[in-house]
This record gives structure tokens, C-alpha cells and sequence, in this order.
């Protein structure tokens, strides 16, 4: 399948690409009516164009997928070019490297998606125990301010439940706070998501969260009269009502991220280096701690700021989607290694994974994959890149050389 669709892609000219994800949804039915139109466009100016998306579908639609090495190809791709800048070199690629990576443009997601979760014909993980290892789903911890504990999950109860100006929807993953003015003391409530949960809240003042796997959310069950702060650990993406009278600030040990009435993801798991803030609409701006308020960092939509505690700010753009991909389902990644890759499946799937060999935390991956996949299928597709093997033994994830 790769070979045939790489000599189509190679006979293009660069103004020929479309991105992928457009033609997965139009496949699937899901395009809006700018995008059905942008589609039929870019089809109807080359008959190759025609000829490459029927047996696209063809490939979607069928129940078998023939092996290919692409995976490897693009791991390899992701290597050479990260040594090459690593050594300083200017990064020429070869008609090999350059075949391959034009393919990726527009196969990786279909790779993800097809290769890896249609294929029937797949080799069995090698196993020392059978357990059940199963992806995240809705479920979380309240924390009243009085210290009682409510068990958020779904499947606990049915039925839409009330506590105090709390509607818990468990079917739906969600739980709203209603606006309450009627008392003058502030009080706290807390979201917990453990390993292998997550879960949507919507505060009080309309503003929407949700929360990643093993992440807090302490908030006001009732905001006051100046800003509006809540406290962080873990991630969160967030949907905030604007109000000029009452700012919004994201707290967490690192530093603050003030809002200005956005959209924006915010990373800060303890067991990692520092705290990521992506814009994603609006306006944000970052201060570490101590820092006043015209001291604060501005970005713009499509940038991400980054500190680690005592060094510098740094505010770079990056791929929006990649860092927001957990909350449309998916595991989204370009060059990433794979010690990072597999701290995100560690707290999505609630597995200890461990290295047996240190220098395979340096192996890069590129791609887009299901976040609710079954994780012997998904972890093929890094046996498929290098020469590693992942040995599953209970809820315990070793990778080692083959």
C-alpha cells in the first residue's frame, strides 16, 4: 500500500499536497461544508488526485492491511535528521530519506489509523502474564471543602446527582457548578483524576476545563469580587468566559498563567522538568513566581511558553495540535522521544513502563494515534520503527532490544 501511494505522491509537485486529516474526515463523512468544498477543489484540478483518494478509501475500507516498512522508515527519518542537527550539519536528504518523508506528510495519520487499528494480521506482544490493561475513560475524585469525598465515575450512578450547586453528570464525564451568591465565606473544591481517568468541569462562572489523567483542579466553588484563580497540578485544557472586571489566573508552583478570556492547554506534571502554557485562541500571558503583574510574558495563538525553574522563559510556536490532541482522543507527536511518549501512556493507561537499555529513551517517533486503542496494538507501532520489544507482564511494561 505505501509503495504505491509514495509513486503517486513523488509524481506531484508540492502545490499537489492536502493535509491527511482532511481526507480521513472525508472519508468518515465529517467534513464542514468550507471543508467538503476545499476538498472537491484540490480533486477536480488533476485526475492523479482522483485516482490517489479511491484507493485511499479502497485501503480504509478493507479488512486486511499488507506489511509495510513505513513505521521503520519514518523512525529512522526522525533519527538521522535529530544526529544531524544535534552535530550541527546542514540535513540533505537522499532520494530514499525524501521518498519517505514526502509519504509521511500524508500517511501518518492513515498509517495510525489503518495500519495499526484495522490490521488483523498482528503479531502477538511477547508476554510473560495476561492482564487486562485497558485505556483511560471518565472518572474522578471530588473533594468537598467540609474534606467529604465523591466518587466521580461513570457508571457509579446512572442518574444526574446534586451536591449543594454541584449537578454531576457521570454519564456525561462532567460536573457543573452553578453560580451561588448567597454565601460570603470562600470555599474550595477539588477535581482529582487518577491515573487512567479524566474528566470535563464547568466552574461557575461558565468557564469550561478538562482535566487530564493524574491531574488536580482546586477551584472556588463560588468566585469572588477580584480575580478569578485556580490551582493546577497535572494538565488541563480550558475554555474561559471572558470578564475584563475579573481576570483568570491558573496557579501552579512554577508560575501563573493569567487569561485574558481564551483557549489554551496547560502542562504541569511534577514529575517533569517544567510548565508548557499553549495558546491556542486569545490572549495568555506567564509569570514565574514572584514575578508582578506587567512582568507577565504575552503570546499569541499557535505559540507555547516553557519555563523550567531558574532558567529563562522561552516562547516558541509550535504545532497546536500536537498538544492538545489528549482532548480530542488522541496521542499526537512529531521527533518526540520515546521516554516522553511512554510517560503519557504510563498515566493514560495506568501501567508502570521501564527501560531496560537507557539509550532507547533517545529513539524519535512521529505520529498520530487512538488514545482509546487497545495498548498491544498501539505499541507495534514502535516495534515496527526500531529493533525493540515490549515484554508485558501484568500491568508492568518492559522495553528492551529484540
Amino acid at each position: 500500500m505505501v509503495i504505491a501511494f509514495e509513486n503517486i505522491l513523488m509524481t506531484m509537485g508540492h502545490d499537489e499536497y492536502i493535509d491527511w486529516k482532511l481526507l480521513v474526515c472525508r472519508m468518515n463523512g465529517e467534513l464542514s461544508k468550507e471543508e467538503e468544498q476545499k476538498f472537491l477543489t484540490w480533486l477536480a484540478k488533476d485526475t492523479r488526485r482522483k485516482a490517489y483518494y479511491e484507493r485511499m478509501v479502497a485501503e480504509w475500507n478493507s479488512d486486511t492491511i499488507r506489511e509495510s516498512d513505513m513505521s521503520r522508515e519514518l523512525a529512522k527519518l526522525d533519527q538521522f535528521l535529530y544526529l544531524q542537527r544535534k552535530k550541527g550539519h546542514q540535513v540533505m536528504l537522499r532520494r530514499r530519506w525524501l521518498k519517505w518523508s514526502v509519504a509521511a506528510v500524508l500517511l501518518v495519520g492513515l498509517i495510525s489509523s489503518v495500519y495499526m487499528l484495522q490490521r488483523t494480521r498482528v503479531e502477538i506482544l511477547e508476554k510473560t502474564s495476561v492482564a487486562v490493561i485497558t485505556p483511560g475513560k471518565s472518572k474522578a475524585i471530588l473533594i468537598l471543602s467540609d474534606g467529604t469525598s465523591v466518587n466521580l465515575d461513570r457508571g457509579v450512578d446512572s442518574t444526574d446527582t446534586f451536591i449543594g450547586v454541584a449537578k454531576i453528570k457521570r454519564n456525561e464525564g462532567t460536573i457543573l457548578f452553578e453560580e451561588d451568591r448567597r454565601g460570603t465565606e470562600m470555599e474550595y473544591n477539588t477535581v482529582i483524576t487518577p491515573k487512567g481517568g479524566e474528566y470535563h468541569v464547568v466552574l461557575s462562572d461558565g468557564s469550561k476545563v478538562w482535566l487530564n489523567a493524574d491531574s488536580k483542579l482546586k477551584f472556588p466553588v463560588n468566585f469572588g469580587e477580584g480575580k478569578r484563580e485556580v490551582f493546577l497540578s497535572g494538565e488541563a485544557y480550558f475554555e474561559v468566559v471572558h470578564d475584563e472586571g475579573h481576570p483568570f489566573v491558573v496557579t501552579t508552583d512554577l508560575g501563573n498563567v493569567r487569561v485574558y478570556g481564551t483557549q489554551f492547554n496547560v502542562r504541569r506534571y511534577v514529575d517533569e522538568e517544567g510548565i508548557r502554557a499553549t495558546l491556542v485562541d486569545g490572549s495568555v500571558g506567564f509569570a514565574k513566581n514572584g514575578q508582578k503583574e506587567d512582568e507577565y510574558v504575552k503570546i499569541e495563538p499557535g505559540y507555547q511558553v516553557r519555563y523550567e525553574e531558574g532558567q529563562e522563559v522561552i516562547v516558541q510556536k509550535v504545532k497546536v495540535y500536537n498538544e492538545i490532541a489528549w482532548k480530542n482522543h488522541q496521542f499526537s507527536f512529531e521527533r518526540k522521544p520515546l521516554d516522553e511518549i511512554m510517560k503519557d501512556f504510563m498515566r493514560w493507561y495506568d501501567v508502570n513502563i521501564t527501560f531496560e537499555d537507557e539509550s532507547l529513551h533517545e529513539l524519535y517517533f512521529s505520529a498520530t494515534l487512538n488514545r482509546y486503542g487497545n495498548i498491544e496494538t498501539l505499541l507495534r507501532f514502535f516495534e515496527a520503527g526500531y529493533d525493540i520489544k515490549f515484554e508485558i507482564n501484568g500491568k508492568n511494561i518492559k522495553i528492551r532490544r529484540k
